[in-house]
């Protein structure tokens, strides 16, 4: 069994003509990404590029829809999009197991948290968007007395999202910092590295 997290290093090596390389002795030691290569057939290897980016963008943690905290169907979305495949495009169950995989991998509790955050601000995001959508076209439109009472209360909804930002965002600096400790403590249990408050020369004035 490997001893390395699965990482799209691990999984994709290109070459200077832009072709896949053949899998490294890294890449070999995982038995899925053995077969996800031997699956594909085409002379370029296309479709096993493809596949690795999908299970990149939704599979790292560290991933663009991840980082946005878009949805599930958002991420598959963007991945299919970026890897050029049809909108009609269904994962394989080796794909789907390597997503898992992956996502298992490299996720920590401390990312759980900042993941959760992101998806927080990213669904007020959508809502405010939503209301001012709906608020601008109330505006735009001829209003009677009667609408104004539906108007102020689009505004407060408005208002009331914008106010939960602030908050959200000192979560999300909070578990950054978390995340970073974590990051730290992991490395100097692993004979890496040592806690920034541990090194002498940060005490040094």
């Amino acid at each position: 069994m490997s001893n390395y997290k699965l990482t799209i290093d691990s999984m994709l090596t290109i070459d200077d003509t832009g072709m896949p390389c053949a899998p490294t002795l890294r890449q070999l030691l995982n038995k899925d990404i053995r077969e996800l290569y031997k699956s594909d057939t085409s002379p370029d290897k296309s479709r096993y590029i493809q596949d690795c980016i999908v299970i990149y963008y939704l599979g790292d943690p560290k991933s663009p829809p991840h980082q946005a905290g878009l949805s599930e169907a958002e991420a598959f979305k963007m991945a299919i999009e970026q890897a050029g495949l049809p909108k009609d495009y269904r994962p394989t169950e080796l794909v789907i197991k390597l997503i898992k995989k992956y996502y298992e991998e490299n996720i920590t509790e401390a990312g759980r948290v900042i993941e959760n955050i992101l998806k927080c601000l990213h669904n007020v995001n959508l809502s405010i968007d939503a209301i001012n959508n709906v608020l601008n076209q109330r505006l735009a439109a001829n209003i009677s007395i009667s609408d104004v009472n539906d108007v102020l209360e689009l505004i407060s909804k408005v208002n009331a999202q914008t106010k939960e930002l602030p908050t959200i965002f000192k979560r999300l600096e909070e578990a950054k910092e978390n995340f970073l400790y974590d990051t730290e403590k992991q490395k100097y249990r692993g004979g890496q590295d040592m806690l920034s408050s541990m090194d002498a020369e940060s005490y040094s004035e």
